[in-house]
């Protein structure tokens, strides 16, 4: 018997896989529906298409070029990106858990454990406590995960506040914005078009972020055309994140695996799953084998978020004259953030002067080699 808590897209698409194995699978979700409450702005690369094809009513809208916006500077490159309903989204994934086998509980909400392989849940619609026994458990359930803190795998990661609202807002319906500088502190703001009439405008920040939140609000689409609120917590991961102990796994937001560039947790979470399911199947170490296929490359992530957090406004505006050149938008466009070695091998090939961005770490600010970048002529 497999215990998953969580029935978000980590849990479900892992409920699914070991389900098609054979596995006896049972999933816990607190909420009454899947999707809900929403707290993601649902934007994926395409490269969520290598794990399985998404229903047309899930899909919003396919963007096809991005615009990235610093303080005096912005640029456009080509992508292939898909925003989804985020509801919709998780109770498509639920749905392929059901089909494989997998058994959905809803309003029920894990409390605890009681022994080893015994685990304590509220059943919130008749207010019953439930004893569940189970020979493996695992945590899908968000940053701050209630299976992690009783298992006393305490979390040694950090959470961005995410703020975001649906506003009307008329935008170019195949391009989206991410905005990035010293309004943006330690990570980025975003606009996304959700049909010609709504855009989703957020934010994520460590502290401050309703100052800054309203302050981007106000100036991208003013905060009288807002509709509905949404907020999150984003998890920044951490190599040394604990996500196995004994019978204990962790997946998703409650194993930090988010990329830090982006605060994007979908498809790591994805891949997580493949490795968990295999893991369980023929009892190999999760920690293991997560760092062998996805720990380098969201530790790349995170080493590129630490470089992007001392850049200066001046330093984000020289790093969009290197970006605007044909060459580097083509590489843009042939690998997406999902594959973060290759892009930035192919990066660096095109435009060796991408490595003078590193050198930002140990530069005093008014010598900053970009800014010297910004003094010479561009190609």
């Amino acid at each position: 018997m497999i215990t998953i808590v969580g029935a978000g897209p980590a849990g479900s698409y892992l409920g699914h896989l070991l389900a098609r194995r054979g596995k006896n699978v049972t999933i816990l979700e607190e909420h009454s529906q899947i999707g809900s409450p929403v707290q993601c702005t649902g934007i994926v690369t395409h490269s969520i298409e290598r794990f399985f094809r998404l229903k047309r009513e899930v899909i919003a809208k396919r963007l096809d070029k991005v615009i990235v916006v610093s303080k005096n500077n912005r640029m456009t490159a080509n992508v292939d990106e898909i925003v989804m309903w985020r509801d919709k989204f998780d109770m498509f994934v639920g749905e392929m858990a059901r089909d494989a086998g997998a058994k959905i509980l809803l309003n029920h909400q894990f409390t605890g454990f009681d022994g080893k392989n015994m685990i304590i849940a509220k059943d919130k619609k008749n207010n019953k406590t439930k004893k569940i026994k189970t020979d493996i458990i695992i945590g899908a359930d968000g940053p701050y995960s209630a299976v992690a803190k009783a298992a006393g795998m305490g979390s040694n990661s950090r959470n961005y506040i995410g703020m975001q609202a649906k506003v009307k807002l008329k935008m170019d319906t195949t391009a989206f914005e991410t905005h990035f500088g010293s309004d943006f502190p330690d990570f980025f703001g975003w606009a996304v078009p959700e049909s010609e009439e709504v855009a989703r405008i957020g934010i994520g920040c460590f502290k401050n972020a309703r100052h800054y939140f309203y302050k981007f609000l106000e100036k991208r689409a003013g905060s009288r055309n807002t509709l509905c609120w949404e907020s999150g917590l984003i998890p920044l991961y951490h190599p040394k994140r604990l996500i196995q102990k004994d019978n204990v796994y962790l997946i998703g937001d409650a194993a930090a695996q988010v990329k830090a560039t982006t605060g994007g947790g979908i498809i790591p979470s994805l891949k997580a799953a493949h490795t968990l399911c295999d893991c369980i199947a023929n009892n190999k170490s999760y920690s293991k084998e997560f760092k062998r296929h996805s720990g380098m490359e969201l530790l790349l992530h995170l080493k590129i978020r630490n470089m992007l957090n001392r850049f200066s406004d001046k330093d984000y505006d020289g790093l969009l004259s290197l970006m605007d050149q044909e060459k580097v938008r083509r590489t843009l466009k042939k690998y997406d953030r999902d594959t973060p070695i290759p892009l930035m091998a192919s990066l660096l090939i095109k435009e060796p002067r991408f490595l003078l961005f590193s050198k930002i770490i140990f530069a005093r600010k008014q010598n900053s080699p970009i800014t010297q970048i910004r003094r010479s002529a561009l190609i």
